[in-house]
């Protein structure tokens, strides 16, 4: 009881802990160095989950509108909906009792939400593009600026160091705020909870089959005995002398017909 009352609280506090994660911000993007100097305060932007699906709408002005709405939706479907509908889900058959073939539809649809859901991957993904955003913003700029960035980096560094922090062009800096650790202790706890739930339906799959697969061999075993027991009664004195009587009593009716 207090094992199946841990899985379902897991799976309430992941639910909430996620629903709640997705409209804070999660990380910050600070431009520093010459350009962030000109921007003044508005050099520093925060974005949510929510945010990053809706920019993807804007995020490429030459790319077609159809494509950035397909990677909209899909962003939307992998990342906001299906870690959500897969908790509900799990927490739905942990605490409900289901008959045998609900039990059966919900296993295959929670299997496919759960094929949906990379929340998990996203999350690793994010920590590891924001290491290395700030050497592809540097090397963008340098390509784009066809070395004049890095001309005027060695001018600031040489006259304006102590005004400009870093002494460069451009500089990203990165940081991951509390809702990202929100989020992803959600995902630590909602993911094993959820595959508890798996297992236990897979369990019971198995038992239901078990069940039915048993009572067919009792029933064969008991047509196989009921057939050697009569043919063990044909087979003795008693038996034959019963059913000898009827068969000459059938033959003498089929002669005086014919």
């Amino acid at each position: 009881r207090a094992y199946h009352a841990a899985v379902a609280a897991g799976l309430v506090w992941a639910l909430g802990a996620t629903v709640a994660a997705f409209q804070p911000p999660i990380f910050a993007l600070g431009k520093r160095g010459l350009l962030g100097v000109a921007l003044g305060e508005t050099a520093v932007n925060s974005y949510s989950m929510i945010d990053g699906a809706l920019n993807l709408l804007v995020a490429s002005p030459s790319s077609p509108e159809w494509l950035m709405r397909g990677y909209f939706l899909l962003y939307s479907a992998m990342l906001l909906l299906a870690p959500l509908l897969w908790y509900a889900g799990s927490l739905l058959v942990w605490v409900v009792p289901l008959t045998p073939a609900a039990r059966h539809d919900a296993g295959y649809w929670l299997q496919l939400l759960y094929s949906f859901n990379v929340l998990e991957v996203y999350l690793v993904c994010m920590v590891l593009s924001l290491l290395q955003l700030d050497a592809m913003a540097q090397q963008i700029a340098g390509e784009m600026s066809q070395g004049s960035c890095e001309a005027a980096s060695q001018v600031l560094e040489d006259h304006f160091g102590d005004l400009v922090q870093p002494p460069t062009c451009l500089t990203l800096a990165s940081g991951l705020l509390s809702a990202y650790w929100l989020l992803l202790a959600a995902t630590l706890v909602g993911i094993p909870a959820g595959l508890v739930v798996a297992r236990r339906l897979e369990e019971e799959e198995e038992e239901e089959l078990s069940r039915r697969s048993g009572g067919s061999s009792a029933g064969d075993t008991a047509k196989e005995r009921g057939g050697v027991e009569l043919d063990a009664w044909i087979s003795s004195e008693g038996g034959s002398e019963r059913l000898l009587p009827a068969t000459s009593q059938r033959s003498h009716s089929t002669r005086a017909l014919v």
